[in-house]
């Protein structure tokens, strides 16, 4: 397989394990190697089996119109059709790049879910923010949204789009402290390679990606 990585001199030093996230509406021919472009993004694998922090591809083109358009949006969906456990959404969630909708002043934009509960609107690419008009946008990540979210106001994730999701103020604020050794645990890993569309890649790093933001 031809690879695309940051640094084309990378040579066997290079070679690591990594476990892929695929888009999860692409099909592999037989024996074939999967292309960069349908790679979400990955997870370096350790010696003793850990994750290490999630990575998104930056060459990653979504295969149909209804492919997912980032990471997160793929694990929505998959949990959605209970393909994948909110363990699983944790791993993405606390590595995620968010677009937080904000008031002319810069203070988030509360709003009302669609069963009534106040949330802070928050999308995880560019298709996403065309379905929403606040006067602004903020990119915030993890530990940023918990600081401008309230109690008592949950966060309503790509509103309108297919995987729209509202996860409560209480389990974002739990992602951000859960413990990153019950996160890259080996059981994680292979609980993911069981339900999300995750494939095991060894060689070197199979597309190019952002260096994981510091714990």
């Amino acid at each position: 397989m031809d690879t695309m990585t940051d640094d084309p001199e990378r040579g066997e030093d290079s070679l690591e394990n990594w476990f892929l996230l695929m888009d999860p509406t692409w099909r592999p021919a037989e024996g074939a190697a999967p292309p960069a472009e349908a790679v979400v993004g990955l997870w370096p694998v350790d010696e003793g089996g850990g994750l290490g922090r999630f990575r998104p591809n930056r060459d990653y083109r979504p295969t149909g119109a209804d492919s997912p358009t980032d990471p997160l949006d793929a694990v929505l969906r998959l949990v959605l059709q209970a393909r994948a456990e909110t363990s699983h959404l944790q791993l993405v969630l606390r590595d995620a790049a968010l677009e937080l909708a904000v008031n002319a002043d810069g203070r988030p934009l509360i709003t009302k879910s669609p069963d009534d509960v106040p949330c802070v609107v928050v999308v995880t690419g560019e298709p996403h923010r065309d379905r929403v008009t606040p006067p602004g946008w903020h990119r915030v990540d993890l530990d940023e949204l918990v600081v401008h979210l309230a109690d008592g106001v949950d966060v309503l994730i790509n509103p309108g789009g297919p995987a729209s999701t509202r996860l409560t103020g209480d389990f974002i604020r739990e992602t951000l402290l859960v413990d990153d050794e019950r996160i890259t645990d080996p059981r994680a890993r292979e609980q993911a390679a069981q339900t999300l569309r995750v494939i095991p890649w060894n060689g070197v790093d199979p597309v190019r990606t952002d260096p994981p933001a510091p714990a």
